[in-house]
């Protein structure tokens, strides 16, 4: 829910303030996977009532924020949420990480690749939007994932300990 709410704030950000489709189309397929990631947990549940519930309140929930009714600086406010939320995140990743002295199976790959894409990011929101919010968001984001795969790279051969 809180990686929903975080995907929605770009999305209704950037959808309000007419930035390119470019600039945060991916977040918009990232909602829909979320959603209904959200919604497959409560019908395997065997919760398909609150699962349609959900999807509809989301609904709701959307298109009053892409409403004239909702004030910029509520939107402004959703999209800057997103900084705490990521930082917490990877600092509690981090945090677990030197704890337990290791990555345990985390991808390499895949934090490589989440450290590369948040600095490209950097530089595409500043071309395509020029706005410091969202370059600030990508900023904070390529530290944090900085943090971790430094973490990766320190802890290379860790092994988990024994229980």
């Amino acid at each position: 829910m809180l990686e929903l709410m975080a995907l929605t704030g770009t999305v209704v950000y950037s959808f309000i303030n007419n930035f390119p489709f470019s600039s945060w189309g991916e977040a918009l397929f990232l909602v829909l996977q979320t959603v209904t990631i959200c919604f497959l947990i409560l019908h395997y549940r065997g919760q398909t009532v609150k699962g349609v519930a959900f999807l509809v309140c989301y609904a709701l929930v959307l298109l009053l924020l892409l409403s004239p009714l909702t004030p910029l600086a509520v939107v402004t406010l959703l999209q800057a949420s997103n900084v705490p939320a990521v930082v917490a995140g990877k600092l509690l990743q981090a945090a677990t990480n030197y704890h337990n002295g290791h990555t345990g199976q985390l991808s390499a790959i895949t934090m490589f690749l989440l450290f590369g894409g948040s600095l490209a990011r950097i530089f595409t929101s500043i071309q395509e939007t020029g706005d410091p919010l969202m370059a600030g968001t990508f900023v904070v984001s390529s530290l944090c994932n900085g943090l971790i795969t430094a973490q990766l790279l320190f802890y290379w051969n860790a092994k988990e300990k024994e229980q």
